[in-house]
């Protein structure tokens, strides 16, 4: 699935005696996909336009008197950036940017108790249109890209490179269409035939709040470009998870979306298997997706996939 990674050289700088530089790890990843339907995610993110402390915060505004934002609010109905807490008790929380002026964002998303002074970073929202501009394989009116939604809805693009100026259009109407690759989110590509996409930018460096639905597909990942693999059990998945109810299902990468694990949270004795109560011992991969399914909405606090 994944047939190149390269990753820039992560530059510790010492300056005197007193504090150390480090410049962002960036690279890419190139996947390819295979005939049917595959899940993947977005294993990089975009260079943030804003990393700091808010000298002032509302339930739904964070404010920073010596800034200068841009247009950081929606266009065509889609948000186009977000903010990531990276502080206090909601770090890593992501929250869309709904509008803003020169000094103050103002979020889709509750801020209540973050306190005064927060740090938080602005980066622009990675689309379906970022992750396949240079893609190859597609075919124009066959392929599809799936999303799922936190409403337990689905939202499906049809590829259309020559018609539309992100790629894609809707199936209902054929308008230009896009969509938004939430951090930590997966998704499906369907194909009629084999081709490749790529992921670019910065590896995230800070844990993520992943929101997980009830009665909803609930696409996730480590989203991480590291090869390796990590026991699912050292993820961090169960904190927030029901026993003997929510369920980690894993698939197949040959096109057919077939499960090829499904894992029940059992509380006290971890992740055991849905056929036999046998303990976990399954590999998550960096891009890997996991659908969760949780009776009660909740949420997965993903690790930071590379530590400065």
């Amino acid at each position: 699935m994944k047939t190149a990674l390269f990753l820039g050289i992560l530059s510790s700088v010492s300056l005197g005696f007193a504090q150390t530089v480090s410049t962002p790890v960036v690279g890419f990843n190139k996947f390819s996909f295979p005939v049917g339907s595959t899940a993947y995610t977005a294993t990089f993110v975009k260079s943030a336009v804003f990393s700091g402390t808010a000298t002032g915060s509302s339930a739904s505004s964070l404010s920073v008197s010596s800034a200068n934002f841009g247009s950081l609010g929606l266009t065509g109905g889609l948000p186009t950036h977000y903010v990531k807490i990276t502080s206090g008790t909601l770090n890593g929380y992501v929250f869309d940017v709904l509008s803003n002026t020169s000094t103050q964002i103002t979020v889709d998303g509750d801020l209540s108790g973050i306190g005064a002074s927060p740090s938080f970073v602005v980066r622009p929202h990675v689309m379906v249109s970022d992750l396949f501009q240079g893609s190859s394989g597609l075919t124009d009116g066959l392929d599809t890209i799936t999303v799922y939604n936190s409403d337990g809805t689905s939202t499906t693009l049809l590829r259309a490179s020559g018609d539309s100026p992100t790629g894609w259009v809707s199936p209902i109407d054929e308008s230009a269409a896009n969509a938004v690759i939430y951090p930590g989110q997966g998704f499906y590509v369907t194909a009629s035939g084999n081709g490749n996409f790529t992921s670019t930018g910065q590896v995230e460096t800070t844990q993520t709040v992943v929101p997980l639905y009830a009665n909803a597909v609930n696409l996730v990942s480590r989203a991480s470009p590291a090869g390796n693999g990590v026991q699912l059990s050292t993820l961090g998945l169960g904190a927030e998870l029901t026993p003997a109810l929510d369920t980690v299902e894993f698939f197949s990468a040959d096109g057919s979306l077939t499960a090829t694990a499904v894992y029940l949270w059992a509380g006290t004795d971890g992740f055991v298997s849905t056929v036999d109560e046998s303990p976990a011992n399954q590999l998550v991969a960096g891009e890997e997706v996991m659908n969760i399914g949780v009776a009660s909405s909740t949420i997965w606090t993903a690790p930071a996939p590379y530590n400065p």
